[in-house]
């Protein structure tokens, strides 16, 4: 006999639809533990209790479980990893970036030196405009 359990009764995750992590959705916890980017932590609910939530709050969106973890990918946050860690016993030693020259930018009516912010706006010695 086989389980149509998921068809018969589907099960929702709830999106906190107020805000992303980067281009992630953000999804409830299991037993109201705040809110996650992992579906392995993301709670599952009932249709009814989706409802329930959503009717109470217009930003908790549910989402089918099947449709969502159909579209699940593999992804890596680069806050759980440490480099030295990483690479301990490899042998692999990361060459140190170059530093960068920063760009001097000058005013296009005097030659006077800019600051980052200055290069949009007006020369502070001359009064010139330099906006692109």
């Amino acid at each position: 006999m086989a389980d149509n359990t998921a068809t018969e009764h589907p099960m929702f995750y709830l999106q906190d639809s107020r805000q992303y992590v980067g281009n992630d959705m953000q999804f409830w916890c299991v037993e109201g533990r705040g809110y996650t980017t992992d579906l392995r932590l993301a709670a599952k609910f009932t249709q009814a209790e989706a409802i329930k939530h959503h009717q109470s709050r217009e930003t908790d969106i549910p989402w089918p479980v099947a449709y969502i973890d159909a579209r699940l990918r593999p992804v890596v946050d680069m806050q759980t990893c440490k480099r030295a860690e990483a690479l301990a016993g490899t042998g692999i030693v990361l060459i140190k970036p170059a530093l960068r020259r920063r760009e001097v930018s000058h005013c296009i009516h005097c030659g006077g030196y800019l600051s980052e912010r200055q290069q949009y706006t007006a020369c502070p010695k001359c009064g010139g405009d330099n906006a692109p």
